[in-house]
């Protein structure tokens, strides 16, 4: 097993050519590291320099391998998915104009640079000879297309706030694009990197095929097949732009949509599958000759969310506390995750320095039922009420939260009605706002302001889950001030203060963070657990007979 802080960062860096075989094991051995994790660093350096030898500059891909997925993917939607299923089933397919290396390092992808000659544009240079899976030539025509479908996606997509302050993009020639914004935002780049909403497709693809279940992309991947709560089968793009990065590593590549977690363990063990994600407690029992543990947390703060569109007790802040004053988040942590999680605030843990220390989010969270019964009482609610709270059912950890909470405001006369739904109903309630409660993750954001705009009025989540219901103008002002800031230093403080104030406000009651655990086969070569939540690695992976 890798230690995923030590380790698995030799393994990225020796993947990424920063530094030779020798090196790795040297490293490792001072850091103590085990005799099958060194063997691992050892095989790994050894198939690389093969490869290498073989097609310099670029891996080959061989081999087939299957990865089995927790959930499903209820479609493969361009443009405006909010649920995490839907990236993790079209990310080898689509790349933007930038990307996240394995450290969250933005690098060039379909941009080769770009640079800003004032406060509100944004020149990208397009790199030449990218291909899409039909064999067009990518050129800025269609990166014109594919961002302006981004900010206004047909259903199921729905309009995300991360691209508000893009008003325009245009092309200057074949390979170069202007994009305006409406006034200064320091946040586009961390957006086009984390790629989600901003993917690259051929001028018309909307037009041309059923984007629910079909697509084109520059990713290393083409699509083969898309069958909903089944398989997605995709097979390595020869013309891919992106071979000296190492891409694609195998020749085909099947995403398995196995939402039973004693299933995976079998397909694993069986050798059916290569790899999939686990809860802690499982991924304890499967470390073996034949198998590797991988860990590391990931940007999924859990939250349990409050619509305030209509009239509803909520909307007054000291029932939001109180709620938040009886719920023992250390029990979500040792009955849902086996104690491998940690408190979150609305930015969480390991996104950089950004998110508040830990000791005032831990102070935020101290139970105090006595305090919880007085606030329900100052507010008009000493006797409660009733309400529905919708979960995720799979993964089972959304629905496990919800009950525990249900359980929780019991204690101050609140009857909360858990009810579990599908994923693609769920994501569809939560981007149209038909909700009350919602039990449910936040994913990967592209800078800190993303992981706050919701709280600001006028976006588009804020408009179906808030309305009128609620405001803060005092986060308001801040997040503007932040936004207009490039100094990092004074960011900082602006983003603790809002922090802050969103322990007080609990427009959205936070929970915890949980570390993720993914359980590979020894032969898979090169995975790694992203911080993004999703499985870029496969990108890369290869795979030795």
């Amino acid at each position: 097993m890798i230690d995923q802080g030590s380790g698995l960062d030799l393994l990225n860096h020796l993947l990424r050519g920063r530094i030779s075989r020798r090196d790795a094991l040297k490293r490792g051995a001072a850091l103590g590291l085990s005799i099958p994790a060194l063997g691992v660093l050892a095989q790994v350096g050894t198939e690389m320099a093969a490869a290498q030898d073989a097609t310099p500059g670029a891996v080959t891909p061989a081999g087939e391998i299957v990865w089995a997925l927790e959930t499903t993917v209820p479609n493969i939607i361009p443009f405006g998915g909010i649920a995490l299923a839907q990236w993790q089933g079209k990310e080898f397919l689509y790349d933007s104009l930038l990307a996240w290396d394995a450290d969250l390092n933005v690098i060039p992808a379909l941009a080769e640079s770009y640079e800003t000659p004032d406060d509100t544009t944004y020149i990208f240079h397009l790199r030449q000879g990218v291909k899409f899976h039909d064999g067009g030539e990518m050129t800025a025509k269609d990166v014109v297309y594919s961002l302006t479908t981004a900010l206004n996606p047909p259903e199921p997509g729905v309009p995300v706030p991360y691209l508000g302050n893009v008003v325009s993009a245009e092309a200057v020639d074949d390979y170069t694009v202007k994009v305006t914004m409406s006034k200064l935002d320091p946040t586009l780049v961390g957006t086009l990197a984390w790629t989600n909403y901003t993917s690259i497709v051929p001028e018309g693809l909307l037009e041309r095929v059923n984007v629910l279940s079909e697509g084109i992309g520059t990713g290393p991947f083409k699509l083969v097949e898309y069958s909903q709560d089944d398989q997605i089968v995709y097979e390595a793009f020869p013309d891919f732009w992106g071979k000296d990065l190492g891409a694609p590593g195998v020749a085909k590549l099947t995403l398995k949509m196995l939402t039973d977690e004693q299933a995976r363990v079998a397909a694993l063990r069986s050798g059916e599958v290569v790899g999939s994600t686990f809860t802690a407690d499982v991924a304890s029992t499967l470390t073996s000759d034949d198998i590797t543990v991988l860990s590391g947390l990931t940007s999924a703060p859990k939250v349990i969310q409050f619509s305030m569109v209509n009239d509803a007790p909520w909307r007054d802040k000291r029932v939001r506390q109180a709620i938040s004053l009886v719920v023992d988040r250390q029990e979500i942590i040792d009955k849902v995750y086996g104690g491998q999680a940690v408190f979150t605030g609305a930015i969480p843990p390991g996104y950089g320095d950004w998110p508040l220390a830990d000791d005032k989010v831990a102070a935020a969270y101290t139970v105090d039922v006595e305090k919880a019964k007085q606030l329900m009482a100052d507010a008009g609610f000493a006797d409660g009420f009733e309400v529905e709270l919708q979960s995720i059912a799979a993964p089972r950890e959304h629905t496990q939260i919800a009950e525990i909470v249900q359980e929780q405001v019991k204690q101050i006369n609140i009857k909360a009605n858990v009810v579990p739904l599908e994923i693609g109903t769920f994501a569809a309630n939560i981007g149209s706002g038909e909700f009350q409660w919602a039990a449910t993750a936040r994913g990967m954001r592209g800078d800190p302001s993303a992981h706050v705009v919701d709280f600001r009025s006028g976006t588009a989540n804020n408009l179906v889950w808030f309305g009128d219901g609620w405001k803060s103008d005092e986060i308001e002002a801040l997040y503007d001030q932040a936004l207009a800031e490039l100094d990092q230093t004074k960011r900082h403080d602006l983003y603790n203060q809002i922090q802050e104030l969103l322990l007080d406000e609990m427009p959205n009651m936070y929970t915890v963070v949980s570390y993720k655990y993914q359980a590979v086969s020894t032969a898979l070569q090169g995975m790694y657990v992203f911080y993004g939540n999703t499985n870029p690695g496969l990108r890369t992976v290869t795979i030795s007979e």
